[in-house]
């Protein structure tokens, strides 16, 4: 049951930050920024496409910030990523967003985002914050191509949307 819910655009914008390109939903300097990324550990394997970095990783380029305890980044053969993932207890993501919308942030035990499909997943106590609106899942799937998400799994997924003030 895909649903369409454009005020979660955002949940991208955690690829935006390594590096994927400009999103019209995350606050568009931030694609212009330097990245950096700071870890205790780093492994780089040219062999087999992959860097790996462990131990509080924080991840940063404008005003998006990751922080997880491990992200594994599978890179095509142009270097660009292709498959990212974040680990940790939880994983933490936040962007502002364009026009004066705010902040999004999430949070999950795993974030994936496959950069073939422009799908992010969030696995396990997936957590969607933007405003007083909140999205609440074990596995969060966000179809960007699409703009529809789907959530389920073991639970009840909750929503909260709160009416804006005009």
């Amino acid at each position: 049951m895909f649903s369409s819910f454009s005020k979660w655009p955002p949940l991208l914008g955690l690829l935006l930050g390594l590096g994927l390109g400009t999103h019209a939903w995350a606050l568009e300097a931030d694609a212009r920024q330097p990245l950096y990324i700071e870890a205790d550990e780093v492994e780089v394997n040219e062999a087999d496409s992959t860097s790996v970095y462990v131990g509080h990783v924080q991840v940063d380029q404008g005003s998006m910030r990751l922080l997880a305890d491990h992200v594994t980044v599978y890179h095509r053969e142009d270097r660009q990523p292709r498959l990212i993932i974040a680990l940790g207890q939880p994983a933490r993501y936040k962007q502002l967003l364009d026009d004066d919308q705010g902040e999004v942030q999430a949070f999950a035990k795993r974030m994936e985002y496959d950069a073939d499909k422009d799908e992010l997943v969030l696995i396990g106590e997936g957590l969607l914050i933007q405003g007083e609106d909140r999205l609440t899942g074990e596995r969060i799937l966000y179809d960007r191509a699409k703009a529809r998400f789907r959530a389920g799994g073991a639970g009840r997924v909750k929503i909260t949307i709160t009416p804006d003030e005009s």
